[in-house]
């Protein structure tokens, strides 16, 4: 309770605070707050705009926080520039769990050139086993062929039997089928060729940095 009533009499004895103080302190206050104020500005169809608050949602070309000294502060991108950004970021990271996944599955540049060589060679067998068959059937269907031939010669045109006429549609199909495998296994070829390329060079660079 003393205590309490001694710092009163401390205050009372130091008088009121001046009024040019208080204004002094105000003004301070003010163009502290007035400096802290951001400056909005974006460009909307060609004009420049400036104003104390944030643009509309709906304006999303993206704009800039000034200070009333005309600094900028900060660049709010755009809608797209943000979509590019976050586009951008991902393919960064999966560029950096590529080469992690290189790094773990390769031990050697070497292992990386047999798995190539493997992954090719198997699709070079089924391509060579393809095409095998392709001559297997067209040797087959050459067979029908001659058949229908000698029925039709001797009881007209379309008279041979049914059964010639589907076996021939059927191996005609599968000769057909056979080669867009051959075709598709040709371009996944190419493809994986290609990304085992690219995976050695990168390898390369990597242990490269490594070192």
């Amino acid at each position: 309770m003393v205590r309490n009533i001694r710092q009163r009499n401390h205050r009372a004895e130091q008088g009121p605070v001046p009024a040019l103080t208080l204004l002094a302190i105000g003004l301070l206050m003010g163009s502290q707050a007035a400096v802290a104020e951001p400056v909005y500005k974006y460009e909307d169809r060609g004009l420049v705009t400036y104003q104390d608050r944030a643009p509309d949602s709906r304006q999303d070309n993206g704009h800039s926080v000034l200070n009333r000294q005309g600094v900028v502060l900060r660049e709010i991108l755009s809608r797209q520039e943000r979509r590019d950004a976050r586009k951008q970021e991902r393919l960064v990271e999966l560029s950096r769990i590529r080469d992690r996944a290189l790094l773990a599955t390769f031990t050697t540049e070497s292992d990386l050139i047999r798995t190539r060589d493997d992954r090719i060679g198997m699709i070079d067998g089924l391509i060579s086993r393809l095409d095998d068959r392709i001559r297997i059937l067209s040797e087959r269907l050459a067979v029908i062929d001659k058949r229908v031939q000698m029925q039709e010669k001797s009881m007209g045109a379309d008279k041979a039997q049914d059964s010639l006429y589907a076996e021939q549609r059927s191996i005609q199909r599968n000769i057909e089928n056979a080669w867009s495998l051959i075709d598709s296994k040709a371009a996944e070829r190419n493809d994986a060729a290609t990304k085992f390329d690219d995976d050695l060079e990168r390898y390369r660079e990597l242990k490269i940095s490594r070192r």
